[in-house]
């Protein structure tokens, strides 16, 4: 159980992505720029926002932009932003069992009063760090100014910088799929856990044990030929070798909605696996199986993976096999 909990503001907690996208398209249109749709919008932006915006109208001060932007913050014409879906019950969860919550966000602080306490969710936090254009250097300010555990935090946000920021700071990685990046986006930056919204969170926190899903896909018999052995005339030669590999992928299949980018591409994985098999000799099939197990994890997200090898060298055996875990 975590003692403390630091929430991102959009796409975690509240749903912003059309006023931000209003906000954004109006910023750039000053510089004579088309408007953006909203996929070419999820697709293209990135924390920290000044080097967005100075990629998108490269040589102009960033007061100049967010003084546009606020100009859309304060419209009447507004987009409204709403609470998303099982936020404040995890909030009131969280309240009920004494988890301290923070807020450490990018969005303006002045806006980011207004549209708390209209939502009537300003007054489940502890301490607001807003205005924050680069999360990692100032996560560290958060933790020390209130006396928070790194082992013991964690770090809920919907976007890649939100998980740079969290393992900078060696809190615990958490994804949610409710905002700015899609499953595969926020991978790439190897959150410790995602999960599709604020309630399955909640539900794996109340199971006590912050187990993961356990849905797994599986490669069989995957059969292949690498340069592996102690003696130096058995790697001379490439030999077979067959593997099992289960993973598990971030989302519960539930939650995958039929689409690609929300599991993990197994044909892609089987190529990357037999690839780095074959980059370099191996002494101990117990280290090649390690390696592979690391692979699944590292590079493709998995929550979890087991890795089984086996060759056939030994006489009087049908083969001989090493097993490796891998976990977040």
């Amino acid at each position: 159980m975590f003692s403390s909990l630091i929430f991102d503001w959009s796409g975690t907690l509240c749903d912003d992505l059309t006023l931000t996208l209003q906000a954004t398209n109006y910023v750039i249109s000053q510089y004579g720029l088309p408007a953006l749709n909203r996929e070419q919008f999820r697709a293209e932006f990135q924390l920290p926002y000044p080097a967005y915006y100075s990629w998108k109208t490269p040589g102009v001060p960033i007061e100049e932009l967010e003084d546009h932007y606020r100009h859309i913050l304060n419209s009447p014409e507004a987009e409204p932003v709403t609470v998303l879906p099982h936020a404040r019950a995890f909030l009131d969860y969280c309240r009920a069992r004494g988890i301290r919550c923070f807020i450490l966000s990018s969005m303006d602080s002045l806006a980011f009063d207004r549209q708390a306490k209209e939502l009537g969710i300003f007054d489940y936090f502890e301490g607001l760090h807003t205005g924050i254009l680069n999360k990692e250097a100032h996560i560290h300010t958060l933790l020390a100014q209130h006396g928070l555990d790194p082992h013991q935090t964690a770090f809920i946000g919907d976007m890649q910088h939100d998980m740079a920021a969290a393992h900078c700071a060696g809190v615990f990685a958490i994804g949610v799929l409710t905002g700015y990046n899609n499953a595969a986006q926020l991978c790439e930056a190897v959150p410790d856990l995602v999960v599709p919204h604020l309630g399955a969170l909640q539900a794996l926190m109340q199971r006590g044990d912050g187990s993961l899903p356990q849905d797994q896909v599986q490669l069989h018999e995957l059969s292949f030929t690498c340069c592996l052995g102690v003696p130096e005339s058995e790697r001379a030669t490439p030999q077979p070798v067959q593997a099992e590999v289960s993973i598990t992928p971030p989302l519960p299949f539930g939650d995958m909605q039929d689409d690609i980018t929300r599991t993990i591409d197994y044909d892609a994985l089987s190529r990357r696996l037999i690839q780095l098999a074959q980059a370099a000799p191996s002494l101990l099939l117990e280290t090649l199986a390690h390696k592979l197990a690391a692979c699944c994890v590292r590079e493709f997200g998995a929550t979890a993976a087991t890795v089984q090898l086996r060759k056939f060298v030994l006489p009087n055996t049908s083969a001989v096999s090493a097993t490796a875990h891998a976990r977040r």
